[in-house]
């Protein structure tokens, strides 16, 4: 008789390995709930229809537009894609760059700047903000200009200025899914311009929906409704933008590898369809800068095959890059120049200093995470003090929340107790910062509810927002079940187990029909999969150009890779296994994301280990 495992209300034997279901009725996935996150249908945005006329009588009376777009990802992907899309669709129209310096709203500074620029403006349009730039907006009317926002965030009261405003998020808006990113709001406005004065460029508008599902992933909008298609649509259009680097590199095996240097993007399938038809030089260059983007991605060696290009690559591997410049003080220019300077050499040199920006990006994130742990913080666990850049108190904020499980506020350091502070506050899905500080006087934030800059009127007011955090933290986590396991599948020999490793072929299965379900995302999490991994006959290598890596591989072929341990890790583990030949020192335990790997016309299960969960080895 196989053996009964229970676990939560639901049970497996040895016989029954149907993981997938499994895992469906423990994540609350019924086969309704699968359908429903797939409708793409929604309703039309509150005066998208009026903006559509304004912008038509924009272009049919030779008015020059200027768009005013953000400076994170979602900014970046928002301001190209309404470049790009006017620019096919006959529009006089210029892209201003944003200064990250005076933070996210539209600043009467950026009116005179594109006033000097393009004194021919008639019409703003922002993206990705401008729905509470107030003084913006103003600065904008008083040159007679007609100003159209299109954002994605929060109306505060008094509510936009603009001559006319299209936001998910207005305070009148009934749209029922409001966690649309801003470079989808324009999306969406570009679309119904299309669909009703230029129906015969419908084919290549659609191609923009590139921008819209970056964006999307890079603001960590929901993976529900109209986001998931947009997002598959966004990942076909960049594969269509790839080219295999060519193997022209010989090795030591008589054979040849890969060369991304020889990487020639004019090859990609979509360059040489858009070639074929004239177009507009701002619209082809910027496509041509995402296929070179990905060209200097697989020359860093973050894309090594297709399957690399998902919503993974767009969210931590592009948006964190593009977001680089304004984490450190460096230079927003590459990051447009790459999707609209012309000459393809010109877009890879400002893709290199993208890339190099974010690796600067990442030992400062080092080095000041091991300030905040080290030097006195007073108000800890709850508010920080950093002298970082302050581009950089976001990314601090989210390290320590996920270190203390809860909002977590990291702020400049004040001379005294009337100085103004600011900051940037990070929170777990189930604490809304926005709305906790909104009725405290002195205590502000705005952007979305668990990533926002915070604003303290007084440094004196630093103990009430502690105070402030506390408390709604308990109160929060009391309606958070802390119960249940935190693995969705355990698989492994030991007895909380749900199936063992000996038999491959539910876990091919599993990652199959799982794979089925992408994008992941916010609100639509990847499963999370503990295994538990018998020493006894575990083959442990280093592998890597560095052997900087390691890979584990089970008595049932179960290869495990692990990421960039092989110095911390590979002499303990070895040790592990030894000893294991010699008495019972139970699993190794790790939480892993199962993928299929293909090697060669084979196609076998792998398990990438993110975290070790046992202190064994």
């Amino acid at each position: 008789m196989p053996m009964l495992r229970t676990v939560d209300d639901y049970s497996l034997t040895d016989e029954d390995t149907d993981l997938f279901e499994l895992l469906c009725r423990r994540r609350g996935w019924s086969d309704q709930y699968l359908k429903d996150i797939e409708s793409t249908e929604h309703d039309e945005l509150l005066d998208l229809a009026e903006m559509v006329e304004a912008l038509h009588d924009a272009r049919t009376g030779g008015k020059k537009v200027t768009i005013a777009p953000d400076f994170d990802m979602d900014g970046i992907a928002s301001g190209v894609l309404g470049y790009a899309g006017l620019s096919e669709l006959g529009f006089d129209v210029e892209l201003h760059l944003p200064d990250y310096r005076r933070g996210h709203e539209l600043a009467p500074e950026d009116i005179a700047e594109i006033h000097a620029k393009w004194p021919a403006t008639r019409v703003l349009l922002t993206c990705d903000g401008g729905v509470n730039s107030h003084r913006g907006i103003a600065a904008a009317r008083a040159l007679g200009w007609t100003t159209l926002v299109t954002d994605h965030h929060e109306e505060l009261a008094p509510g936009s200025t603009a001559d006319i405003t299209v936001d998910p998020c207005r305070i009148d808006e009934t749209y029922a899914h409001t966690g649309i990113c801003g470079a989808h709001v324009l999306y969406q406005v570009i679309d119904a311009y299309t669909r009703a004065h230029r129906p015969e460029k419908l084919w290549e508008i659609h191609l923009l929906r590139l921008f819209a599902g970056l964006g999307t992933v890079s603001d960590v909008m929901p993976a529900l409704y109209e986001n998931r298609q947009l997002v598959r649509d966004a990942i076909s259009i960049a594969r269509l933008l790839r080219v295999a680097a060519p193997k022209t590199i010989p090795n030591s095996w008589g054979g040849f590898d890969a060369d991304p240097d020889a990487i020639d993007v004019e090859q990609s399938i979509l360059m040489q369809l858009l070639r074929t038809e004239p177009h507009h030089p701002v619209f082809l260059r910027a496509f041509e800068g995402f296929a070179i983007v990905l060209k200097a991605f697989a020359q860093a060696g973050k894309i090594r095959d297709i399957g690399d290009l998902d919503e993974g690559f767009f969210g931590f591997y592009l948006a964190p890059a593009m977001n680089s410049p304004r984490r450190t003080g460096a230079s927003l220019e590459p990051c447009f120049a790459v999707f609209t300077a012309a000459g393809a050499d010109v877009k890879l040199k400002a893709t290199r200093q993208v890339i190099e920006t974010n690796e600067l990006r990442k030992q400062l994130v080092i080095t000041h995470m091991e300030e905040l742990v080290t030097e006195e913080q007073p108000l800890a666990p709850w508010v920080y003090f950093s002298d970082a850049y302050p581009g950089m108190y976001g990314l601090l904020a989210n390290r320590m929340m996920e270190l203390n499980g809860h909002p977590v506020v990291v702020v400049n350091r004040p001379a005294g107790p009337d100085d103004f502070v600011s900051g940037s506050g990070r929170a777990p899905g189930w604490f809304d910062i926005i709305a906790r500080l909104e009725p405290h006087d002195g205590l502000s934030a705005i952007g979305h509810q668990q990533a926002c800059g915070v604003r303290v009127a007084k440094a004196e007011k630093l103990d009430d927002l502690v105070a402030v955090l506390r408390e709604a933290t308990q109160v929060a986590q009391l309606a958070v079940s802390t119960a249940g396991r935190n693995a969705d599948l355990v698989l492994g020999p030991d007895t909380d187990c749900d199936v063992g490793l000996e038999d491959l072929q539910p876990l091919f299965e599993l990652v199959r029909r799982t794979e089925g379900l992408k994008p992941f995302g916010h609100g639509f999490t990847e499963p999370v999969v503990e295994i538990a991994i018998e020493p006894l006959g575990l083959r442990v290598d280093r592998i890597g150009s560095e052997s900087q890596h390691l890979r584990l591989v089970t008595r049932s072929g179960l290869s495990c890779l692990w990421w960039n341990v092989a110095e911390e890790k590979f002499d303990a583990v070895q040790c592990f296994v030894r000893r294991a030949s010699r008495t019972e020192l139970g699993t190794l335990r790790f939480t892993a994301t199962l993928q299929l790997n293909t090697f060669r016309g084979d196609t076998r299960v792998q398990a990438v280990i993110n975290e070790q969960i046992n202190t064994a080895a």
